[in-house]
């Protein structure tokens, strides 16, 4: 093998495997169903489409007046977390950093929708990095489980092409409505994703299968917010971290931050880090990104950057549909990168 063949300055099996690795992200209008397959899914390539949602009454007119107004004394699930980072490998003592790292989830509660708006409102004003931040994050089929009313708004025809690329049904489809603090920290999913931006501007950090060997994935105690304030009342809420004993497991997870500078990574002890692939995109309101299966991906927001109805929105919104994955040549390539890399831990040690 020639030196020429490497491309990232090391002399190992991950340099050649990571040659075609980076590629930037296309915009492009809506493809066929066989334009698609085969440019993007049969390759496992991210796209973003735009165009799809121009029609969509949820692109037209959804804003915090009229959701509120539609969806008034519904009751949804809501995450609340101190730190926006809900899902995610954190210190069990938030004041001491290099205490006890564990899986967190976020502490989870019903309200009605209208007291959601009025949290954003009232978090939108004050700007306050101290306040608890709430994400409607609830991704069990939750646009027909808690939207149902919102159904009308959504035309889901506009993916058809999809549906004919991946040979599939929707398994799944999701609302999703939060503010700027709240952010997925990296992960990746065993679906084919097809994510439609309605208001303002999702800030996504892609990094391709390849690059497991450099994420320090690994199996951490499982913990969650608890409330430990005067009761769930949103002024009297208080979360600590706590381990969860029923039952006591380990969740396997992401530590490293693709947005962290290098020189953090390395600090925090990640400098494989380095040799990873993140591209970061902007999907804007009213675009659609594919995201393929097993893709790892960070997920932040901005809002009230895009609006174009009369009032707008002081969180982003999104609806997904998830398809689920054929177990083809893509997860048996990605199954055999993780022994691969199982093994080369093995012999080093």
């Amino acid at each position: 093998m020639s030196d020429d063949e490497y491309t990232d300055g090391y002399d190992d099996i991950y340099s050649k495997l990571c040659q075609e690795a980076k590629e930037e992200i296309e915009r492009i209008k809506k493809p066929t169903a066989l334009e698609f397959y085969r440019e993007y899914v049969s390759q496992n390539k991210p796209v973003i489409i735009t165009g799809l949602l121009e029609d969509w009454k949820a692109y037209k007119e959804w804003s915090d007046d009229y959701l509120e107004n539609v969806m008034k004394d519904v009751e949804v699930t809501v995450s609340i977390t101190n730190d926006g980072l809900a899902d995610a490998v954190k210190p069990i003592d938030q004041k001491d950093s290099t205490s006890e790292k564990v899986f967190c989830k976020p502490f989870e509660k019903k309200i009605k929708f209208q007291d959601y708006i009025k949290h954003s409102k009232k978090k939108g004003e004050e700007e306050d990095d101290n306040k608890l931040a709430y994400y409607i994050q609830y991704q069990n089929n939750s646009l027909n489980v808690e939207y149902e009313k919102l159904l009308n708004d959504i035309d889901e025809s506009v993916i058809d092409f999809a549906k004919e690329a991946f040979g599939s049904n929707i398994d799944a489809t999701n609302f999703w409505m939060g503010q700027d603090k709240s952010i997925s920290s990296l992960h990746q999913d065993p679906y084919e994703n097809m994510y439609c931006v309605v208001r303002g501007t999702k800030i996504f950090t892609l990094l391709p299968p390849i690059d497991y060997p450099f994420l320090y994935k690994s199996e951490f105690p499982s913990a969650s917010f608890v409330n430990v304030g005067l009761d769930d009342n949103d002024e009297n809420i208080k979360l600590e971290i706590q381990i969860d004993n029923d039952p006591k497991i380990n969740v396997p997870w992401i530590p490293v931050d693709p947005t962290e500078t290098l020189e953090n990574n390395i600090k925090l002890g990640y400098p494989l880090i380095e040799r990873a692939h993140p591209i970061t995109i902007r999907v804007e309101a009213g675009e659609v990104l594919y995201l393929p299966s097993l893709y790892f991906h960070r997920v932040a927001q901005e809002s009230n950057k895009t609006s174009n109805c009369k009032n707008g929105s002081l969180s982003t919104i999104a609806i997904n549909y998830w398809f689920d994955m054929k177990y083809g040549i893509n997860y048996v390539y990605f199954q055999f990168l993780k022994e691969i890399t199982k093994y080369q831990k093995q012999i080093k040690k």
